[in-house]
């Protein structure tokens, strides 16, 4: 079926129940960003393959909601069929659910699957809708309806981190969240999101491509923590080793009985992590109370332990030498002038991690993009449409590895032949803002709102800008996008141990993308009469290609940071590669 074919499917089923309007989010009943096959409803109605999209279906038309990210890709992919791109990152596009209240009669029933939604979406949607008076239904899947083909989820075997790679036990973390939960007055927690029950409970699997997450619901009390997963994918040992930490484990669709069956308790629920549906559950309790705030999971995670510290610094070692490997093998098969597509470059990054001690598997799909293909902020090429490398243009490689050591994520952009002014102009700018936000020191209690603009300005100083946010938190073998730490919100504070990243880009549609892209940690820097103040380590060790530099645009400050950070990468990495990758780092790090 054609995507108009699907969305004629559904709104023959929409007739006969009587819903005006159908929402399909990205995502699964955990919210995640990254989740298995069998939950992209929406990329299977709407062909639309970006991480981050909602699609919505009425009687007369049909719209996809993206961020400035995908911009270009949903152009491209929606073309051909009768659904509209809304940008929603910009100021004039309304939300889906005002386009809803303004388009809709009132009275309207609008469904959705309530397992794919927040609750606290859910409560936006209807604040939204209350002067319209409709009717929100969370019972329907449509777009499973009309997918014979849908692939079965997959539940692989179930590992226990050990304490030398997550630096403390499991039931050490949940002794420190029953003292943080008591803290909010609450007795019990209810966990949904995968990255938090999975870091909580040292537990790894393969479930989700690239996100080495268990599929599972958590519950802890003062005196249970209970893992509700596919038990029969755990073995013996790792039974055992859970249990020796306090866990209990039951069945995943036991999640369900097990909630509607508690009474007087005062549960916490963080209403961006668990999903509607099963909220209503707890809800048709007696005498159950709500605390509906962020659980201390997720801070617990984003700040990193002193060991995760230390073996991060080992995974992205491990990651500089295999971007060596690559970026040796590539110019040399492009000056001895061999076909080398975008995919091909896929296959061989993931091979020279794969060599690298404790390597697991890669963190996300590579973003190996040639010339105007890079504009698309999240392009991935296909084995059978996928640009040929020339030595002409700019080429973009955004990947990383998940490690035991770690999770990774570095971009690069290198120049295959003679870059341009604009090119190199574009090149610095973002270079330097990477350099400032590196750089700085700062208080405690300063948010990533606050230093923002540090990375931003020499960008804004031309009228430019990228439609993303500057950087994302990054989990310990887990999601390669970790929250809470950002650089948007004025409400996240940063703290020592959280890892970011920075990583300012120039795109622009029909001719570059540009991208450099670094791994930091928040660590203590000093302390004086006005307080603690705090600094960012890098981690990352690859090159910056100092062919696509405009001298004329970098103070000697600026210089000497690139020479410093070029003298540690070689340093570090060189004694760990081979002899092509050796001459190529030299190349590629030599003082400027």
């Amino acid at each position: 079926m054609t995507t108009n074919d699907k969305i004629l499917r559904i709104r023959e089923l929409m007739h006969i129940e009587n819903i005006d309007a159908f929402i399909i989010p990205s995502g699964d009943p955990h919210m995640s960003e990254y989740f298995s096959p069998h939950w992209k409803t929406r990329q299977f109605v709407s062909g639309f393959t970006g991480s981050v999209g909602t699609l919505v279906i009425t009687k007369s038309m049909s719209g996809l909601w993206v961020d400035g990210r995908y911009y270009v890709q949903g152009e491209k992919e929606l073309e051909g069929s009768e659904t509209i791109l809304f940008r929603a990152s910009e100021p004039e596009c309304p939300s889906f659910s005002k386009y809803l209240s303004e388009n809709l009669n009132d009275n309207s029933t609008i469904a959705f699957n309530g397992k794919l939604f927040s609750l606290s979406s859910v409560k936006s949607m209807e604040k939204d809708f209350k002067l319209n008076n409709f009717t929100l239904v969370n019972t329907f899947d449509f777009a499973n309806d009309i997918w014979k083909d849908r692939p079965e989820e997959i539940y692989t075997n179930v590992f226990y981190l050990e304490e030398k790679f997550s630096g403390e036990s499991a039931k050490n973390k949940i002794e420190t969240l029953r003292n943080k939960i008591s803290n909010l007055n609450c007795d019990s927690l209810v966990l949904g999101k995968l990255d938090n029950i999975s870091w909580l409970f040292n537990i790894r699997s393969n479930d989700i491509p690239c996100n080495p997450v268990v599929i599972s619901y958590a519950f802890i009390s003062k005196d249970k923590a209970i893992l509700f997963t596919e038990s029969s994918r755990i073995n013996e040992d790792v039974k055992k080793t859970l249990l020796n930490n306090g866990i209990e484990i039951q069945n995943y669709n036991e999640v369900f009985n097990f909630v509607s069956t508690l009474n007087n308790l005062n549960i916490l629920c963080d209403e961006n992590e668990i999903n509607y549906s099963l909220f209503k559950k707890i809800e048709n309790n007696k005498e159950i109370t709500f605390n509906l705030t962020s659980n201390p999971v997720a801070l617990m995670k984003a700040c990193k332990n002193s060991i995760e510290i230390e073996n991060n610094y080992k995974a992205y070692l491990a990651d500089g030498c295999a971007n060596a490997e690559f970026y040796g093998w590539l110019f040399e098969a492009l000056d001895n002038n061999e076909v080398i597509t975008e995919f091909d470059t896929v296959k061989k990054i993931q091979h020279f991690r794969s060599i690298q001690e404790n390597y697991f598997e890669e963190s996300f799909n590579a973003i190996m993009a040639y010339g105007e293909n890079a504009a698309m902020m999240h392009y991935s090429p296909k084995e059978n449409n996928s640009s040929l490398l020339k030595k002409e243009r700019l080429f973009l490689n955004d990947s990383g590895g998940q490690y035991f050591t770690g999770t990774t994520d570095t971009t690069r952009t290198f120049a295959l032949g003679t870059p341009t002014s604009q090119e190199k102009h574009d090149f610095t700018l973002a270079l330097k803002g990477v350099i400032a936000l590196s750089s700085v020191i700062f208080k405690d209690g300063s948010t990533g709102s606050d230093l923002d603009i540090l990375c931003r300005q020499f960008l804004w100083n031309k009228g430019m800008d990228y439609r993303c946010g500057t950087g994302h938190g990054i989990g310990f073998m887990l999601n390669v996008h970790e929250t809470p730490p950002n650089f948007r919100e004025r409400n996240i504070k940063f703290k020592p141990g959280m890892l970011i990243t920075i990583e300012p880009g120039v795109y622009t549609e029909g001719s570059h993308g540009i991208r450099t892209e670094n791994t930091v940690v928040v660590m203590p820097h000093l302390t004086t009469e006005y307080g603690n103040f705090f600094k960012f380590e890098t981690f990352t060790l690859v090159p910056i290609d100092i062919d696509c530099l405009d001298m004329t645009l970098l103070t000697s400050d600026e210089i000497n940071w690139i020479n410093s950070y070029h003298q540690s990468v070689y340093t570090k990495v060189s004694p760990l590669i081979s002899n092509r990758a050796k001459e190529w780092l030299s190349k590629k790090t030599k003082s400027i």
